[in-house]
């Protein structure tokens, strides 16, 4: 079984590697797939800065030579990959393939790409079939920490809408004699031990979510059976035995690890909830999507226009102030879109829309453009970072 070679990076320790990007992971024959989850991240003190706060810095995720995700790492902290193409197991054919890690390697995130099972026998994809939850999250530990061991699970309905998870699909639910089918969403994140090098103790973290369904077929129990005596001298064939089919698929988990006793899921999820997909990225891949689903994709992509187009008039309605007829209405979507995702909109040096998370009641942008959080009202940028710097003050 071939690893990821970032957490290989992360169990080893091994500061002198540049970090790598995860390649595909093959499980026997496995396979990789779908789209999007996010997770709490990790940062560590020594990286984002000194005292209490958190100092981050832009980074875009592309796709070849287009910007598919933009949203903040720790400042100082490198990054590697991106969305790649081609993927046997995601029906639209992208995965994600993605790291950052602090210089040291010590500490680091990423996303693992989506994974997919139970797709039938002549499918390209190949991959483990996974019957919960916590087996894929525990899959995905093993692939990336080999050996790391489970020692919490929570849910997440946050990353579900919301919803109470595990949520059936009734409409998917089969029951009849011989035959019985269960389809379920589920999200959950789980933390792990594991032994870096030196025996240096370790955790790590993972965020995912996914489509599951477990199909059971007991011939015994259909109560079709054959009658031996309309076939006078032949052998009767014995029942094939019940059989378990397990199918499913998970979308991209979010992976965090730090030595132990630092891991800052708080820190984290301020990265976590910042990554974002760019319109560009979203109107190709929505017309990418109406190209296969059969959709219309002259419509769709006037619709892309459309939606351009507006977005371009609420930035500019947020730097240079909204009109008095549609204040109101459009401050209250803002604000309400802000309490979804945990974020305050600021206006940075230059005028410009940025979206922070509120758990930090004070914003600053440092003369180096990289961002500090922090809800130490003294905060002073010279006297901690020695550079320069203004605190950001919230859009109206």
């Amino acid at each position: 079984m071939r690893h990821f070679p970032a957490a290989r990076a992360a169990a080893d320790i091994k500061p002198k590697r540049t970090a790598p990007c995860w390649k595909a992971l093959t499980v026997g024959r496995a396979c990789l797939v779908l789209a999007s989850a996010l997770l709490g991240a990790l940062l560590a003190p020594p990286v984002m800065g000194q005292g209490e706060g958190l100092r981050v810095s832009p980074v875009v995720l592309m796709h070849a030579d287009m910007a598919a995700l933009r949203g903040f790492i720790p400042a100082g902290w490198r990054s590697e990959g991106g969305l790649s193409w081609g993927d046997p197991c995601n029906s639209y054919g992208y995965n994600i393939n993605w790291t950052a890690q602090s210089p040291d390697g010590l500490f680091g995130m990423g996303f693992f790409p989506g994974l997919g099972w139970g797709r039938g026998e002549f499918s390209p994809c190949r991959q483990t079939p996974l019957g919960s939850l916590e087996e894929l999250l525990g899959h995905e530990a093993q692939a990336i920490w080999p050996g790391a061991r489970m020692i919490d699970f929570r849910r997440r309905p946050d990353v579900a809408g919301g919803q109470a998870v595990p949520l059936e699909l009734a409409g998917l639910g089969v029951s009849a004699p011989g035959i019985s089918m269960q389809s379920w969403l589920d999200a959950g994140e789980a933390m792990f031990a594991f032994t870096g090098s030196g025996g240096q103790e370790m955790r790590g973290a993972i965020l995912g979510s996914g489509w599951f369904s477990r199909s059971v077929l007991d011939p015994a129990a259909s109560g079709l059976m054959i009658d031996p005596s309309l076939f006078p001298g032949l052998p009767m064939p014995a029942l094939p035995p019940a059989q378990t089919i397990l199918s499913g698929a998970s979308e991209w988990s979010f992976v965090v690890w730090a030595p132990a006793g630092h891991l800052d899921l708080v820190a984290g999820e301020a990265i976590r909830k910042s990554f974002l997909p760019t319109g560009e990225w979203s109107d190709f891949i929505l017309k990418h999507r109406a190209v296969i689903d059969g959709q219309n994709a002259r419509g769709i992509a006037e619709r892309a226009d459309i939606r351009r187009q507006t977005n371009a008039e609420i930035g500019a309605m947020i730097i240079n102030g909204y009109n008095e007829r549609m204040a109101i209405q459009d401050r209250t979507h803002r604000e309400t879109m802000e309490a979804v995702r945990g974020v305050e909109t600021y206006l940075d040096t230059s005028g410009q829309p940025v979206q922070l998370d509120y758990n930090y009641r004070n914003a600053w942008q440092l003369a180096d453009g990289s961002y500090f959080l922090t809800n130490d009202a003294g905060f002073d940028p010279n006297r901690t970072f020695n550079m320069d710097g203004r605190q950001l003050q919230a859009a109206p």
